[in-house]
């Protein structure tokens, strides 16, 4: 009888346990999965997601649950077992979904008016058993007890920033043909969908005044800029000379450093009488192809605001938007150029509040 215990609780035990380890194996896949597309739906472009997902799947793959679950990424992204997906999801015609990857952006133009966009992130492992059966009799070549098993999830959420999608490996952000570089992406706002609602800009009437001018629209996006952000916000645009790029704000919209967080995009002029010269802070400011991520280091930048709203590009590039604060990268010499990064992301994100929701609207 003892022998006959000892045979069944081998037979029946062991096995038990290399299916709860497939259970927890599979549920961390799942949620790696669910981590990376949370993340990478919040980016606010595809280069950003991309970034997000080896994050989380580089914490997933050194933490202790790999290596006591026996889990090894398969390809993905970089090697880290996870590939991204774009699913331009179309609800009006479902023969026109198409799905774009893996790890690649999508092309522009990005339609709104007829589809939502998802961002599914494709989890793939393979998993040695917990207690390896090679030597039993009859379950040598069973997948999870003698044999490794692959197990794969794929979990979807909604962009949260789909113009930035056109952004990213493989793509420059042009459109791919001039058919597509005639039509335009969106009229969608935060608040209204219809371009002739009564909507709370500076110009309410600005698609008239684009008729008006004899221009086409070929892009537009809505975009949230903040007064805390040091680096450049990128639209999603990609504009090019001969276009004229119309800038249109919300009246609701203020900013600026805490003494005055009343200010608009037009920001305010401070007289530098010592200098015999005026100088514009604190206002919406605008680069394409910018050299760096943070605003003070822009070689060169345009001036937006209620009466400049019109820019007219010099060259062709991603265009992007930043709160203009003179003062934090100005005052001291540094050592290092990630010192000086470290204070004014510091200086901007404890001294300024407040933002700006700015559409843009790309016409020829």
């Amino acid at each position: 009888m003892p022998l006959t215990l000892l045979i069944l609780f081998a037979v029946l035990a062991f096995p038990l346990l290399d299916l709860i380890s497939l259970g927890l194996a599979y549920g961390a896949v799942w949620f790696v999965s669910f981590q990376c597309a949370q993340s990478a739906s919040t980016q606010p472009d595809f280069n950003g997601s991309l970034s997000a997902l080896l994050k989380k799947t580089a914490a997933f793959n050194s933490g202790w649950l790999t290596n006591m679950l026996k889990m090894s990424p398969v390809e993905g992204y970089n090697g880290s077992g996870t590939d991204l997906f774009v699913d331009a999801v179309d609800f009006m015609d479902a023969g026109k979904c198409r799905t774009v990857g893996p790890n690649k952006a999508i092309h522009p133009p990005i339609d709104l008016t007829n589809c939502f966009y998802e961002i599914g992130a494709q989890t793939t492992y393979k998993v040695e058993p917990f207690i390896n059966l090679q030597a039993v009799p009859f379950l040598a070549s069973v997948p999870a007890l003698g044999t490794p098993i692959t197990l794969s999830a794929k979990v979807k959420r909604c962009a949260e920033f789909p113009h930035g999608l056109t952004r990213g490996p493989g793509n420059s952000g042009m459109p791919t043909n001039a058919a597509e570089s005639t039509q335009a992406t969106s009229f969608a706002s935060p608040v209204f969908a219809a371009k002739e609602a009564t909507e709370p800009w500076s110009r309410p009437h600005i698609y008239q005044e684009i008729e008006t001018s004899g221009s086409h629209i070929v892009d537009h996006t809505v975009v949230q800029v903040k007064a805390n952000n040091a680096r450049w916000t990128d639209t999603g645009l990609t504009v090019k000379p001969g276009q004229t790029v119309w800038i249109d704000f919300r009246a609701d919209g203020n900013w600026g450093p805490l003494s005055m967080p009343k200010l608009t995009a037009d920001g305010m002029i401070q007289d530098h009488s010592g200098f015999h010269s005026n100088q514009i802070m604190y206002n919406l400011i605008g680069s394409i192809s910018p050299k760096s991520t943070f605003i003070y280091r822009a070689d060169s930048y345009f001036v937006a605001g209620t009466q400049l709203y019109k820019y007219v590009p010099s060259k062709t590039g991603p265009l992007f938007l930043g709160f203009y604060d003179p003062y934090p990268s100005a005052r001291f010499s540094w050592p290092t150029e990630a010192e000086r990064e470290a204070y004014v992301t510091k200086a901007y994100d404890e001294g300024n509040t407040g933002s700006m929701i700015v559409r843009i609207i790309v016409c020829q």
